[in-house]
């Protein structure tokens, strides 16, 4: 049995928790989740049993909050692992959450290898001081072995901890629900939201806030050669009625669109109507939208803040890394694309799903990590 260890139930995870259940019951194992609360402040999913198909627990405890920190304090993880007697035990979560720290301090009790799924890397890093850091590292150290979802966190890892194996588990998407059907058309798309079908369509999906560079990009896109570039940004957020303002002062109503808070289905139809899907963040440890995007056959413009970035963008191939979330950076990658014939971004978009498809499904996600878990069996 492998257990995990995990803040909160996420559709995200749930999907890929039935998917990695299913293929290690292939080999007379399985997963047994442990929670530690069923939510947290921000986060509006709703748990559904019924689409969980493999066992959980939900731990009783104390929930505080600090300032976007929200410690877990469980007083019986320790007993359930001991009761279930996992051949493996896997914690999804910080570094410094409560339950990282308590599964460490009593590795004898558990007496299971441990792994730490870690998605952080230094672009990504909230709170840092010398302090902190030498706490980090002692806490990285003390682990053996990692899965990490992109390459700027396996390097992140092996800074603090340069003997530590690691291996490749991306976070990852319902690449059944975002990937083209027969019945899909970019210009029926269009049709249906009243979208341009003589414009490089640009879709950028985010909270609208200055982590996710929405201001700069949208004052680079007023500076830049856009004449044949239309932009639809999905979200909402501290920004939304700044930018309002903002497209109807500049009178680029025609160009650049706020469509507000979506349902998936909207966002979907959205990325479908584009060319070219846009991220840039200036922090984003694993962003999955990018990964849904190309599931879609988009072209991809993501900052380099974006842990992913590296793995999802093979460069001038299938789209362009922005360097630096700056105005100089943006005009040149926004000026790349007014530029890009849109014959040739419907082919970066097909390489785009031929990088997604070759290692962020769900089935060869969780067939990756039982390989490499059964290579640290007790």
């Amino acid at each position: 049995m492998l257990a995990i260890i995990t803040n909160i139930p996420t559709p995200y995870r749930t999907a890929f928790f039935n998917v990695l259940n299913e293929e290690l019951l292939k080999i007379n194992e399985s997963i047994h989740v442990i929670y530690c609360a069923e939510t947290e402040p921000g986060r509006h999913w709703k748990f559904s049993p019924q689409e969980n198909n493999y066992p959980y627990t939900f731990l009783k405890g104390l929930h505080p909050e600090f300032k976007n920190f929200y410690p877990h304090i469980n007083i019986g993880l320790t007993a359930c692992l001991k009761k279930l007697k996992p051949q493996w035990v896997l914690i999804a979560g910080s570094w410094n959450a409560p339950a990282t720290i308590k599964v460490l301090l009593n590795k004898k009790k558990v007496d299971s290898p441990i792994v730490f799924w870690s998605e952080g890397h230094f672009d990504a890093q909230v709170r840092s001081n010398k302090y902190v850091d030498l706490l980090r590292k002692k806490v990285l150290k003390s682990i053996n072995h990692f899965v990490v979802p992109n390459i700027k966190s396996k390097e992140y890892i092996h800074h603090y901890n340069s003997e530590a194996i690691v291996d490749f588990l991306p976070n990852t998407v319902d690449e059944d629900f975002f990937s083209l059907s027969p019945k899909d058309s970019k210009i029926e798309s269009r049709n249906r939201k009243n979208l341009p079908l003589d414009k490089i369509i640009i879709v950028l999906v985010s909270s609208l806030d200055s982590r996710k560079g929405v201001l700069e990009f949208y004052d680079a896109f007023k500076k830049s050669n856009n004449d044949n570039l239309y932009v639809v940004q999905i979200g909402t957020g501290e920004f939304y009625e700044n930018l309002k303002e903002k497209i109807v002062k500049d009178n680029l109503s025609n160009h650049y669109i706020l469509t507000g808070q979506l349902e998936a289905k909207d966002v979907r139809e959205y990325l479908i109507s584009a060319d070219i899907f846009a991220l840039p963040t200036k922090s984003d440890p694993n962003p999955l939208s990018p990964i849904e995007a190309a599931f879609l056959k988009k072209c991809l413009l993501v900052s380099s803040k974006a842990g992913n970035a590296k793995d999802l963008i093979s460069e001038n191939k299938n789209g362009w890394i922005i360097n630096e979330i700056n105005e100089e950076d943006l005009i040149k990658n926004i000026n790349k694309i007014a530029e890009t014939e849109r014959s040739k971004l419907e082919e970066m978009g097909e390489k785009s799903f031929e990088i997604v498809s070759a290692s962020f499904t769900r089935k060869k996600a969780a067939q990756n990590l039982i390989t490499f878990l059964q290579r640290i069996k007790k």
